[in-house]
């Protein structure tokens, strides 16, 4: 890839940003609001990525927990 093919990807790819922002204030929503709602849509976006890795530790470590509690009380119970 040439670097005008990567300038003009770059062009392409970071543009929509800016016109989207002047857009919506355009619109009426300011500036604050488009970075609240940016806030929210990722906060969203990593809670569903983030809850299902988080609820198999969880399970993995009930687990382990249990396990272990079964190990002691077998040899000292």
């Amino acid at each position: 890839m040439s670097l005008k093919n990567t300038t003009e990807t770059l062009a392409q790819v970071t543009t929509p940003v800016p016109i989207s922002i002047s857009g919506l204030t355009w619109m009426g929503i300011t500036m604050k609001d488009w970075v609240l709602t940016g806030t929210a849509v990722l906060l969203i976006f990593q809670l569903i990525v983030i809850t299902p890795k988080a609820y198999r530790v969880l399970l993995q470590f009930k687990h382990n927990t249990t396990r272990t509690i079964k190990e002691v009380l077998k040899r000292y119970g």
